[in-house]
């Protein structure tokens, strides 16, 4: 099925508007930050697309993302101060809203199309996408969504409007302080009402309304349909229990089938390693031929009846592997918003009496006049029920595929938190050696005779000399393995190497001396 393209506006509600918000917005990161924001698995931020990043400044002209000296959190409390604008008082439980953060999208494939055209974008993580060049179109689509927003907001309240291109699909953020006038005067203040509605009922229409001028006036231009309204998507909540007790099923039956593969495969090797083992005794003539053939003979039946264990196994995984898969095929298949019924029209006739009644016999002609009508009724009424079915059968085959997206996305978070416990356990994991070396050297500095030792083999490390040794002979040589500076460490970390390198020296050196820690 051919999926429709549509665009995307998301509007959200803001108090405040803070710095990490303008940062993000305009690419204000350092390398640390992208890597770390990287590490979480649900983020792409590509690195060798975000030159072709922009925005679009109040002079109404394209820019490179971030050309403004003043950040945009500066610049929207400039103009919240031109606005006379007042916080309630900082203990108070509520805050009026102060903006609005818009996000113009479209469907993925269309709005990559308008800023690569047909150029090949790499959405693996790390992948390298320096060759791209942004393309015209993404430019003329961006300059009329910005022009829309200052229709509808004013421009001087558009205080920043910045376009992405280094995410998955090319969108813009758009962040506008929403205006009105208020009292006598009529002087212009910060008023989400004057917007968005005093309730939640003009509140809806004000945003079904910008969803269709956004459409006329941008969306049809570049191909992109209006969104679908939350009224209008028709969406049914049917039982998902049986496609959640059949996924932690099969999950449970790789994991166990796991396990019993690796067991195997561990036991497998052992065997093996004991055959080794008999064949270097029988070599050294620690025991003799016989008995050697005999225990290799034992151990390679066992060895063939653990192979023949871990081939079913094998084959027994992969089939329940591969159930899981088209199970999350089906979900990857679906749609999140089921199609509206369809109004048809029908071509229908309404019967008319062409004939004129005759002067005896009336009750005959009546008879088949009104036959004639019940079988052009009922012509009508079976060409409705076909169509209506029809539509009716698609609708909850869509509505049951609905319901399956949302476990598609469980598997995906399940997946995505067990990638970020792994990561904690090796953070954990490094933080212990870190903490038993920091005890380590500090045992050493808390005795008066080895923390002579730790500075002077320190020092010589630090000098590139050879390391002293206390074995009696006087000798300035050490056989103890040290590979030196390594290429382009800092002095910094160099210095701190060696402090730790001479702290294990002392530590391995005195252990047989009652070193304890």
């Amino acid at each position: 099925m051919v999926q429709e393209q549509k665009q995307a506006l998301h509007i959200e509600n803001g108090k405040s508007f803070s710095r990490s918000e303008a940062n993000e917005n305009e690419r204000r990161w350092d390398d640390r930050k992208i890597n770390q924001l990287n590490r979480d698995p649900a983020n792409n931020y590509d690195r060798t697309r975000m030159h072709l990043n922009f925005e679009i400044g109040s002079d109404g002209k394209i820019h490179p993302l971030g050309y403004m000296d003043k950040r945009l959190d500066e610049r929207i409390q400039e103009r919240l101060d031109e606005l006379e604008y007042h916080p309630f008082k900082a203990d108070s439980k509520i805050q009026p809203n102060i903006c609005a953060k818009l996000i113009i999208g479209g469907n993925h494939e269309r709005t990559l199309e308008m800023a690569f055209g047909s150029q090949t974008v790499n959405m693996n993580k790390g992948a390298d996408n320096s060759h791209l060049h942004r393309c015209r179109e993404v430019e003329d689509w961006a300059m009329d969504s910005y022009r829309w927003c200052c229709e509808q907001f004013g421009k001087e309240n558009v205080i920043g409007f910045q376009v992405h291109l280094d995410e998955k699909s090319p969108h813009c953020h758009a962040l506008v302080i929403p205006v009105g006038r208020k009292g006598k005067e009529k002087k212009e203040r910060v008023m989400w009402s004057a917007k968005f509605g005093k309730n939640g009922g003009e509140y809806k229409a004000i945003l079904h309304a910008m969803h269709t001028s956004l459409y006329e006036t941008v969306g049809k231009k570049y191909g992109l349909e209006r969104g679908d309204s939350v009224k209008d998507r028709n969406v049914r909540h049917l039982d998902k229990h049986e496609f959640y007790r059949e996924q932690l099923k099969l999950e449970k039956a790789i994991k166990g089938l796991t396990t019993m593969k690796e067991n195997l495969e561990s036991s497998i090797s052992r065997l093996q390693n004991e055959i080794q083992t008999v064949r270097f005794r029988l070599s050294d003539r620690k025991i003799t031929l016989h008995e050697a053939d005999s225990k290799v003979h034992r151990l390679e039946n066992e060895i063939s009846a653990l192979q023949e264990k871990l081939s079913d196994k094998a084959g027994k995984l992969q089939e329940k592997q591969q159930e899981l898969n088209r199970l999350m095929k089906d979900v990857g298949n679906v749609h999140q918003i089921i199609t509206p019924f369809k109004n048809h029209r029908i071509g229908f006739t309404a019967p008319q009496i062409t004939e004129v009644p005759p002067t005896f016999g009336r009750e005959k002609w009546m008879e088949k006049q009104n036959k004639r009508i019940e079988t052009m009724f009922n012509k009508v009424v079976a060409e409705i029920e076909r169509l209506y079915m029809t539509e009716a059968e698609k609708q909850v085959k869509s509505a049951q595929q609905n319901q399956l997206i949302d476990y598609k996305k469980y598997h995906r978070y399940r997946n995505e938190s067990g990638q970020l416990r792994q990561y904690i356990r090796d953070i954990t994991e490094e933080n212990g050696k870190l903490n038993e070396t920091l005890c380590g050297l500090l045992d050493v500095l808390a005795i008066p005779d080895f923390r002579e030792k730790f500075f002077a083999i320190a020092d010589a490390l630090i000098g590139g000399r050879p390391i002293p040794t206390s074995s009696g002979g006087g000798g300035e040589t050490s056989d103890l393995r040290w590979d030196g500076r390594n290429p382009d460490e800092d002095d910094q970390s160099y210095r701190r190497r060696c402090m730790i390198a001479a702290a294990g020296i002392v530590i391995s050196r005195n252990r047989t001396k009652g070193f304890r820690r």
